[in-house]
């Protein structure tokens, strides 16, 4: 890396010179891939999220704002500014709740929505995309490990809370910002900071991604103008950690490895097999692992148990559905569906699929608790759950699963990663232009500039 010459004292500061010095051709092959293989995903899952309700509703709101047509938002023919762009891009992207998971569930799901509205209007290069990304991720990586606990115990949402940082700093580095400007940019980020848990199951979850996108780039663009915030937002006595840590535990110390290990190689972020809630996976994978020794006996199921950890039975909402939204979080729904119909995919998220009344009578079943093995796992990445199926007559079946499909310890194949970003893709563009997509963004690094990518991206209506 070269040397920004920068005194680095604060944590914000800490972060200006790891965001001046990165250099993506010192960067091992192994991360450029985790780079290009996050674009490829992100980019399927806002494609297909762009035709939901959340992101209808957003655009049509942005529709009316009548902002300068700057930038495209990925899945619409309309344009608008880079912020706005940010914001429906956001919101798209975990509309489905099929985004990847970074350290603490979706916490670095702003990065991309707005580094791609922003490459288009400052005319960036793919290799400025993929070094802005990894500075985004590493700085969100530093911020879960100074305080593991912000949602499992918070009760924050990562993706509002620490996304608005994490966006900023890969927006300061994609726009090339001083070192001297990006402790401002942090700060004025860090003052943008929300996004409540309660609200899971609805809208608002995915709105978290999209506000913080959004005011990660209103901060760097006031940065730039020399709109001025504290130095030590981070760290400080009333900084984002001990603000929204308010009594829990929190230590800034994870800062003093950034840029000397790379925390996207390790533990790295999970693809997510399942549009729903990443801490419910493992145990809808348990399902499907008991489906078929179950399948002949459905009728015959007297209760199925899932042992949880706490925060994954916390975030689970006990009770059928009553909209997509809450689908994605009912753990009654996601192991009655997995154990009738196979792997809960896009269209297990409909209101016909909800009507199921063979699904709704074995949803009433299902019962989850927080497991004894588990209840002292308090981070968000980790999530183990142990479903038990118990029937009539007394006999028992029961499967733990430990890490999801997806996660560094049970990776997804490359014919994995494209079945779902084409059933993603193919929701709003044409096989062909799905292709086309695939194959940019499974050949980024050697893209010369980002010209082509624009009109792929934002298709008809």
């Amino acid at each position: 890396m070269a040397n920004s010459g920068f005194d680095a004292r604060s944590k914000s500061q800490r972060v200006a010179a790891f965001i001046v010095d990165f250099d993506l051709a010192d960067a091992p092959a192994a991360l450029i891939d985790m780079a290009e293989t996050a674009f490829l995903d992100t980019v399927g899952v806002m494609l297909a999220g762009s035709r939901e309700p959340a992101a209808e509703i957003v655009c049509d709101v942005i529709e009316a704002e009548g902002a300068a047509p700057a930038a495209s938002i990925v899945g619409r023919s309309a344009r608008t500014s880079p912020q706005n762009a940010a914001l429906a891009n956001g919101i798209a992207a975990q509309a489905l709740d099929y985004d990847l998971s970074f350290m603490s569930g979706q916490s670095a799901a702003a990065i991309i929505p707005g580094l791609l509205p922003l490459a288009e209007t400052i005319d960036a290069r793919p290799d400025d995309l993929m070094s802005s990304f990894i500075v985004g991720a590493e700085v969100c990586a530093r911020l879960v490990r100074s305080f593991p606990t912000l949602s499992s115990e918070g009760g924050w949402h990562g993706a509002g809370i620490i996304g608005a940082i994490t966006a900023a700093a890969a927006f300061a580095k994609l726009t090339k910002a001083p070192a001297q400007q990006i402790p401002a940019i942090i700060g004025i980020a860090a003052s943008m900071a929300s996004g409540l848990g309660e609200n899971f199951g609805t809208m608002t979850k995915p709105l978290h991604p999209g506000l913080a996108s959004r005011s990660a780039m209103m901060a760097v663009f006031l940065g730039a103008r020399g709109f001025t915030a504290s130095a030590t937002a981070i760290e400080g006595s009333q900084g984002f950690l001990p603000v929204f840590a308010r009594g829990l535990h929190w230590d800034s110390a994870p800062f003093d490895d950034l840029g000397d290990t790379f925390n996207l190689l390790d533990p790295g972020y999970k693809i997510k097999p399942f549009p729903c809630g990443g801490l419910l996976h493992t145990a809808i994978e348990a399902a499907l692992h008991l489906r078929d020794d179950a399948q002949s006996r459905i009728d015959a199921i007297a209760r199925i148990r899932v042992g949880a950890t706490k925060h994954a039975a916390d975030r689970a909402i006990d009770s059928y559905p009553w909209s997509e939204d809450s689908a994605r979080f009912s753990l009654k729904y996601l192991i009655a569906t997995a154990l009738i119909h196979g792997p809960p995919l896009i269209e297990a998220f409909s209101e016909e699929a909800m009507a199921d009344e063979k699904v709704r009578a074995l949803a009433e079943s299902v019962e989850a608790v927080v497991d004894d093995q588990f209840a002292g796992v308090t981070g968000s990445g980790y999530s183990p759950a142990r479903v038990t199926i118990v029937f009539e007559d007394g006999e028992k079946l029961e499967e733990v699963v430990t890490h999801a499909s997806g996660s560094k310890e049970a990776p997804m194949s490359e014919d994995a990663i494209r079945q779902k970003f084409f059933s993603c893709a193919t929701r709003a563009v044409a096989d062909g232009t799905a292709s086309e997509i695939y194959s940019y963004f499974r050949n980024f690094r050697d893209r010369e500039n980002l010209a082509d990518l624009w009109p792929l991206l934002a298709p008809g209506d």
